[in-house]
């Protein structure tokens, strides 16, 4: 059993790397990838800095109702051109990055796993504070998760993951700790992933031979549809019909797909890595079709409704001065309640259910944008602690879209696709012609569907919206990455794209400054322009990124990396890399 593909060769880098594993010097960078890094960074930038202008809670509903003008198209370019590409770079990014280390671990005989280990808690602190410190759209948090899921993809042995899965279940149980149960979700995923991957061991089923992931799916696979099927005749499980029939397709669909493109060994990451990243999408998009003949509802049409949820709210408000006990017999009340509860009843909970979570919803934006816009700088800190404290470990829910990217990127570089990406220029036409009209049309079709969603309203089909845009940013961004190759190796002015490769080397220092500058400008505790209009926050964007281009420029003619790469790279390695440029050849 591999522990990684097989189809590293010494072919598959630049002939100059060098055998001792340590901080890796500017002779030896893949300058297309420091390039897309410094482009991706541009488009992040473009989506984040509407996050310092608007409440994070009000994340997820789309365009901001009420925009004209150029605010609006500046709204929809950023939503349907950028939005979902760019994060999906960057995943597929860091893939590259982890794979590059991994090889020149490989070619020097240096051990990798304790160096990574480090790299990844640097990374998860570095978010953390992040969070706290400055913004709760951080993604390095989630990557550090999503990074240490990849060393269980690739290195994790079964004894060990199933261990874990043991004593990490424990921990759900403490109070303040449920989030936690996304970390344990995640390990067992990325046992699966793995068990696919590196394990060559097989199982008869009917005759034929499938692998251990495969014959797993299959098998509950059936049982999942056979309860589907069940679900038609069982009045109890009516409601359940829908996600029931899709999980076993899915799951029955996997199965297939997994044995039938196992093999060549060397596609395995790439196939696996858009499959994971395809799945979770396509399943909203089959539940979103599903919903497609239901019939627009208001749940505020239901005068029953809303005085249910206001007599819900009264009780959930007594509930909060209860003790644990009386909160537990309440509990175990309303169950029961609900269980006798005939189908119109029962609506008439969801949507006072529903009611309530929008109320909370905007409460939680109104404050928000109180503290943002008028707050101190220890009240934002202190807002971001409360909210963070509730569900410490929800940003972990990202390695489950974001593991698909990093397979991917690593197959990319482990190929030797991006190492000798001059030689490989006709593939990334291929992808850029083909994944740009797709990425972009599937864009235009979910914008066609609905640019925003007003809370209460069903039937407006933006689940189905959304699970077209975010389809769409495997191909857009797949794209993307072409074109700036392209580019890049173009005999035309286009090449000069390459001045986004200091840019890219220092891309964890821009980030973090970008987030800085970001705050102290828009905040209240800053120069208090927060509420800025959507045009003028992308010519703020566009400024601060040239400023920064040319600030890169200027410090790695003088040193050797940024100065928050150097710290993570004093960390990963355990030793001071050499600071000024000359020491690292530059």
């Amino acid at each position: 059993m591999s522990n990684a593909e097989s189809t590293l060769t010494d072919e598959t880098l630049p002939a100059y790397i060098d055998t001792e594993l340590k901080p890796i010097e500017a002779k030896e960078r893949i300058q297309s990838i420091d390039v897309v890094r410094g482009f991706a960074l541009i488009g992040i930038f473009f989506m984040n800095v509407e996050w310092f202008n608007r409440a994070f809670a009000d994340f997820g509903s789309g365009i901001p109702q009420g925009l004209t003008g150029i605010d609006y198209w500046a709204s929809f370019f950023v939503n349907y051109f950028i939005a979902g590409k760019f994060w999906t770079i960057f995943s597929l990014l860091f893939g590259m990055g982890f794979a590059v280390m991994l090889t020149r671990s490989e070619h020097s005989g240096r051990a990798f796993i304790g160096p990574y280990i480090r790299r990844i808690i640097a990374l998860g602190a570095f978010g953390l504070l992040h969070t706290l410190l400055l913004w709760p759209g951080d993604i390095l948090y989630s990557y550090a998760f999503t990074a240490a899921g990849l060393m269980i993809v690739l290195f994790g042995r079964w004894r060990w993951v199933l261990a874990s899965l043991v004593v990490l279940t424990g921990l759900v149980f403490i109070p303040g700790m449920e989030s936690f149960g996304t970390v344990v979700s995640g390990v067992a995923y990325m046992g699966l992933i793995a068990l696919y991957l590196r394990n060559e061991n097989t199982v008869t089923c009917l005759g034929k031979q499938l692998p251990m992931l495969s014959a797993l799916m299959a098998a509950i696979g059936v049982l999942v549809s056979s309860a589907a099927i069940a679900s038609f005749w069982v009045p109890d499980m009516q409601e359940a019909q829908t996600p029931l029939c899709l999980a076993g397709f899915f799951l029955l669909l996997t199965a297939y797909l997994s044995a039938r493109f196992r093999q060549p060994e060397s596609a395995r990451f790439a196939r696996t890595g858009a499959f994971l990243y395809l799945l979770p999408f396509l399943a909203m998009l089959s539940y979103g079709l599903s919903q497609w003949n239901d019939p627009p509802r208001n749940i505020y049409d239901s005068p029953a409704a809303v005085a249910l949820a206001a007599e819900k709210a009264q009780q959930e408000a007594a509930l909060e001065n209860a003790n644990e006990t009386v909160k537990k017999a309440q509990k175990e009340k309303d169950a029961k309640a609900r269980k006798a509860m005939d189908s119109e009843q029962k609506q008439r909970e969801d949507d006072a259910d529903r009611i309530n979570y929008i109320a909370e919803r905007f409460k939680d934006i109104e404050k928000e944008v109180a503290v943002l816009s008028k707050g101190s700088y220890l009240q934002t800190v202190q807002h971001r602690v409360e909210v963070f404290a509730k569900n410490p470990f929800e940003p972990a829910s990202l390695m489950f879209m974001a593991i698909g990217m990093f397979l991917l990127g690593a197959w990319f570089v482990r190929s030797g696709i991006m190492s000798h990406d001059r030689d490989n220029l006709p593939l990334f036409r291929r992808i850029a012609v083909i994944g740009l009209p797709l990425g972009l049309g599937l864009s235009m079709a979910s914008a066609f569907l609905g640019v925003n969603h007003t809370p209460g309203q069903d039937g407006d089909h933006w689940l189905l919206a959304n699970a077209l845009l975010e389809l769409a940013a495997l191909p857009a961004s797949l794209a993307y990455v072409s074109i700036v190759i392209l580019l890049l190796h173009s005999n035309s002015v286009f090449s000069r794209i390459r001045v986004l490769a200091p840019y890219g080397r220092m891309a964890l220092t821009n980030y973090l400054m970008q987030s800085l500058l970001q705050a102290g400008f828009f905040y209240g505790w800053g120069l208090g322009h927060f509420g800025m209009p959507r045009s003028e926050q992308l010519l703020f964007a566009v400024a601060v990124i040239i400023v920064q281009i040319g600030f890169s420029h200027w410090w790695l003619n003088r040193f050797a990396y940024g100065p928050m790469e150097w710290v993570w790279r004093a960390i990963t390695y355990w030793k001071w890399p050499s600071f000024r440029s000359q020491a690292a050849g530059a």
